[in-house]
């Protein structure tokens, strides 16, 4: 992760996200809130590792979810001082009530809030296109194609947020997050962390009468906004120079699509011209209007939906400018662009040849290339805990093919792969208990949810009030490693200790649960003891089969934080298979499903590569005939 900290002048080779961080230091940013999720989490991650390091006065949180970030952040900027908000584009739907009602309220210092979209779902449930709630709530909305643009268009966003008085968002795809590219610092500004909140019942209270006083201010407001998009540098023609082609030709994008585009233009050797637009809503309509009036053929270049494509036909039909315009016509609607997407539309505008080139869809999806699918790391807790669970049901005369396993967002949804298949259900964060709800109430069949420590604090604990209010039985496991380990080990409420590093009251799940009203409660430590996790879990389904609400908490620490913070995971040591004991029952690499044991088609035996082994011990504890046995 490289460093943000530096003087004005020098340069690094940051990723978009890491930009974005020092975006924040520039822009004089007092309070910053997140919930991690990918593509995003570096954002606050790399603003926290700064903090540590330069001893920042910026305020800096991991909330327990999206809604309680923006509403903390907004909230800040509410007593003049300048709030940020991250989350990736689902974590955005989480929050999406407070943000709507924040943009009738407005704001008084700046606020800017990112949303993370993921085209191609490499991190993600869905590709939603985020662009919506711009339009939806009134919301500026400024979309960077570069890591240096990343820097520049949050510190610019506070400027248009404080003239206005509107939150902006910044969206960013996984592409513009995570891709690298040289920045250039500018001058930080010293944050303010202590402000004054003026009461102001007519603004901030939004009761009915308030709410539609608000909203007609919203919208002067946005009319403002559309003055300064026509006059946005960030709107701006670039020209691309070559040979001239049969049809004027125009594009307008924004984005990384922005830069397929000029690649495209370039590969093709042709003339065009090129509208970026980097503030695209409200977008630029004059600007629009003069750009498309005189041209040919009008493509429009971005991701997911054609949302930019809808507003500009319109734009163009009501000013009865004639041009023939191209987007999701030539373009997909699904998964992400590339050059060669975009090249072969421009061929198909201009009456040339489509290439065939790699990179297209329709030649990656020919190529191909060895899969590797995600597993569960070695020595990770999960992996024994969905072995502990499916242990108990056998051991109980149940078999898990009849169980339904509803589960939820994290490390554990690997725990749908074979030889679990524990995985049948998953809408978002919290649903895992949120749908056994329903089906506790319309089927008779055995259920056992998943969820992790993080996502409960995030999204499980209403969901289970419900089902003791409601009284449905349910048989929730919360997998509490005591990390959010899928987004890189940000804290929670189960480690003990903030984002910033400091210790804190770590907030037990299973005191929650009983504060709920779950009728049974019990801890199991499936690494430390696996047999003793079974025989517990064994005593929870007999009290579910009895009518029970249950909720056993699955406790052990995430193998690879555990490696970093302490050099050690489970019992530690290396541990070997004695090849003349063993009977290659299949219990260690087959049942438990360990990545660190292989098996020796010679011998006919598995053996433990200790490269990749961490330790755990749970292999030796679960060996039959003993086979397995510890060294050091």
């Amino acid at each position: 992760m490289a460093s943000i900290l530096g003087e004005a002048g020098e340069r690094r080779f940051l990723l978009g996200n890491e930009a974005i961080a020092r975006g924040i230091l520039e822009a004089g940013v007092g309070f910053a809130a997140t919930y991690p999720g990918t593509p995003s989490s570096e954002i606050i991650d790399t603003l926290l590792r700064a903090k540590r390091l330069g001893g920042l006065d910026i305020y800096v949180e991991i909330s327990t979810n999206e809604k309680v970030a923006y509403e903390a952040a907004f909230a800040a900027c509410l007593a003049g001082i300048r709030g940020f908000m991250a989350a990736k584009h689902v974590g955005i739907n989480v929050a999406a009530d407070a943000i709507a009602t924040s943009a009738y309220i407005g704001t008084n210092a700046g606020f800017v809030f990112v949303s993370a979209d993921d085209p191609n779902c490499w991190s993600s449930q869905n590709e939603q296109d985020n662009r919506w709630y711009a339009r939806i709530f009134n919301l500026v909305m400024l979309e960077p194609s570069t890591p240096q643009e990343a820097k520049d268009y949050v510190v610019e966003g506070y400027r248009i947020s404080e003239d206005v008085r509107i939150p902006v968002m910044i969206r960013t795809t996984t592409r513009v997050s995570h891709m690298r590219g040289v920045v250039e610092f500018g001058e930080t500004r010293r944050p303010e962390i202590k402000g004054h909140f003026r009461k102001d019942i007519a603004r901030y209270v939004v009761v009915p009468a308030n709410a539609r006083r608000n909203h007609i201010s919203l919208l002067e407001r946005m009319k403002k906004a559309e003055e300064i998009s026509e006059k946005s540098k960030l709107n701006h023609i670039i020209e691309v120079e070559g040979r001239p082609t049969q049809k004027n030709i125009g594009i307008i994008s924004s984005g990384v699509s922005f830069l397929h585009s000029v690649e495209a233009v370039e590969s093709l050797g042709i003339s065009a011209k090129i509208l970026k637009l980097g503030l695209t809503h409200p977008l630029p309509r004059k600007k629009i209007i003069e750009f498309a009036d005189g041209l040919d053929a009008l493509l429009i270049v971005e991701e997911v939906d054609p949302v930019m494509e809808t507003e500009i036909k319109a734009m163009l039909q009501e000013e009865n400018v004639r041009v023939e315009v191209y987007g999701k016509n030539l373009l997909p609607r699904v998964l992400e662009l590339s050059v060669d997407i975009v090249e072969n539309a421009l061929r198909r505008i201009l009456g040339l040849k489509e290439s065939r080139r790699e990179g297209s869809i329709a030649r990656a999806e020919s190529i191909e290339i060895p899969r590797r699918p995600p597993i569960l790391c070695p020595g990770c807790p999960h992996r024994a805990t969905y072995f502990a669970v499916k242990m108990a049901l056998r051991n109980e005369g149940i078999n898990p093919n009849d169980v339904i396993f509803p589960t939820d967002i994290g490390c554990y949804t690997l725990g749908i792969n074979p030889p679990y298949n524990m995985g049948d259900l998953l809408l978002c964060m919290g649903s895992s208990i949120g749908t056994s709800n329903g089906l506790a109430q319309v089927t008779d069949q055995f259920l056992i949810s998943f969820i992790g420590d993080s996502t409960f604090y995030h999204a499980g604990i209403p969901p289970l009030i419900n089902a003791v209010y409601n009284k449905h039985r349910i048989f929730v496991v919360v997998l509490d490693n005591k990390i959010t380990a899928m987004t890189g080990f940000q804290a929670n409420p189960a480690s003990g200790f903030t984002g910033s590093g400091e210790k804190t009251a770590t907030i037990p799940i299973e005191e929650i649960a009983r504060a709920i009203g779950v009728d049974y409660v019990d801890v199991v430590n499936p690494v430390e003891d696996i047999k003793g996790a079974i025989e517990k879990i064994r005593a929870a389904v007999r009290a579910y089969k009895t009518g029970k609400t249950v909720l056993i908490v699955s406790r052990s620490p995430c193998a690879l934080f555990s490696l970093r913070t302490t050099g050690k995971t489970g019992k530690g040591g290396k541990y070997f298979v004695n090849q003349e004991k063993c009977v290659n029952c299949g219990m260690c690499y087959r049942e438990f499903n360990c990545p660190a044991i292989f098996f020796n088609t010679e011998k006919g035996k598995p053996y433990i590569r200790h490269d990749i082994c961490t330790g755990c011990g749970v292999c030796a504890d679960i060996c039959p005939v003993g086979a397995i046995f510890r060294v050091s």
